[in-house]
């Protein structure tokens, strides 16, 4: 997938920490923009980070993505924030791993934190077909609640639940699981701890689905056990190793084979390549579990093999 120049024209404070950062295509259109979409942000040669579209332009000129600094982070957060109006960079994208799935069904949206960005964009669809479902915007304290005015400003009602820690308590995730509706699916973002516990009381849902999008690798696929396996390109022949502590993406570059990439966590799918030969070990957060299964396809950044040879097709 190609990318865009853009032009960052404009920048809105939401919170202390989180900030509105709105692209304009210089050429061209973007295109692809729905609900649960990503972009990758082209901050420097070897810094790509994704981020969610929560609003954008119908004709494609313009798209705003929600950002929070985060000081300790990998660095993407801190650069966004760094940069000022006028500044013009490359957007690859859109993509979308998290889209809205049979929308008759009874549904639950639960925004956890900065997880709200592709949560809003979610609502404001579903709202637009005059569809109801329930939303439930989680956050320590209603300082740090930066999309609250803005669920508001959907007009949702009692259909909306605003959460605050230090007000509310902890929110009883294992009542949300019981009060939804029979065959009814969960939408979800937000940090880890927050979409384990939903996924692990979503076990219980009477028929329904939990469909969730992480900002981080889960710590499985970090500390998981690594061997050492080998690939095969199909067009060449050329077979390479891949040690313990290396990754296929990493090998194929160091090797000059192209390959698209962006988080390299397993999050975003830019990585993704079929693979002809061999058990794969899926280690990502993109591809769904059908999906996985077939084994014919792969995120080279993170996931790696179960036997002792994959043929990519490459």
């Amino acid at each position: 997938m190609g990318t865009l120049k853009a032009r960052l024209n404009h920048i809105v404070k939401l919170s202390d920490d989180i900030s509105d950062f709105r692209f304009e295509a210089l050429h061209g259109r973007f295109e692809g923009m729905e609900a649960g979409a990503h972009i990758d942000v082209h901050l420097a040669d070897d810094l790509i980070r994704q981020y969610s579209i929560w609003e954008w332009d119908t004709d494609g000129k313009w798209l705003s993505v929600a950002v929070k600094r985060e000081d300790n982070g990998r660095g993407g957060s801190l650069a966004m924030h760094k940069l000022e109006v006028g500044n013009e960079l490359d957007i690859g994208g859109p993509r979308n791993h998290f889209q809205l799935q049979n929308i008759s069904k009874p549904l639950t949206l639960v925004a956890g934190g900065i997880g709200a960005t592709p949560i809003f964009a979610m609502a404001k669809f579903l709202k637009s077909k005059d569809i109801v479902f329930k939303l439930h915007y989680l956050v320590r304290d209603e300082t740090m609640a930066a999309f609250h005015n803005a669920f508001l400003n959907l007009s949702l009602e009692e259909n909306y639940n605003l959460h605050c820690d230090d007000k509310d308590g902890m929110f009883d995730i294992a009542g949300l699981i019981k009060n939804i509706p029979n065959g009814g699916d969960i939408y979800t973002c937000g940090p880890e701890p927050l979409l384990n516990a939903i996924i692990d009381a979503g076990k219980d849902l009477n028929g329904g689905t939990v469909h969730f999008e992480r900002f981080f690798a889960s710590s499985d696929a970090k500390e998981g056990e690594k061997e050492s396996f080998q690939i095969e390109v199909k067009s060449t022949g050329e077979i390479y190793d891949v040690l313990p502590d290396q990754t296929i993406l990493g090998v194929l570059k160091e090797h000059g084979i192209e390959v698209e990439f962006g988080c390299s966590e397993g999050l975003c799918g830019s990585c993704i390549v079929d693979v002809l030969e061999g058990d794969i070990d899926h280690r990502d957060e993109v591809l769904s579990p059908e999906e996985q299964d077939t084994n014919e396809f792969m995120c080279v950044c993170i996931s790696r093999a179960k036997s002792e040879k994959l043929v990519l097709d490459l």
